[in-house]
């Protein structure tokens, strides 16, 4: 929705005004949680961590970039899917 667009855009403004700051917005994927719980997540919580661990322990390429469920950088979109190899931040057609 409209507050996780302007997270991710708060995120790449911080990266840009603060250049020795590393940030980034990571979305940890649909969980099976009690508020999910019969709308068909697919994951449990424990595989909700993958982004979460990347972007806390992993050597990150760049700052204000987007990384989804599977800890890869994703363009602010719904085209790339976990598993595909990660956005060059290139316009996509």
């Amino acid at each position: 929705g409209l507050s996780k667009a302007l997270l991710n855009c708060y995120t790449m403004l911080l990266a840009k005004q603060h250049p020795e700051l590393l940030v980034s917005c990571l979305c940890p994927g649909f969980l099976e949680t009690a508020m999910t719980k019969g709308m068909g997540a697919p994951k449990p919580p424990e595989e909700g961590t993958v982004s979460i661990r990347h972007c806390l322990f992993d050597k990150l390429d760049g700052s204000g970039w987007f990384y989804v469920s599977d800890g890869v950088r994703s363009p602010l979109h719904f085209l790339r899917h976990p598993g595909q190899p990660a956005y060059n931040g290139e316009p996509v057609k």
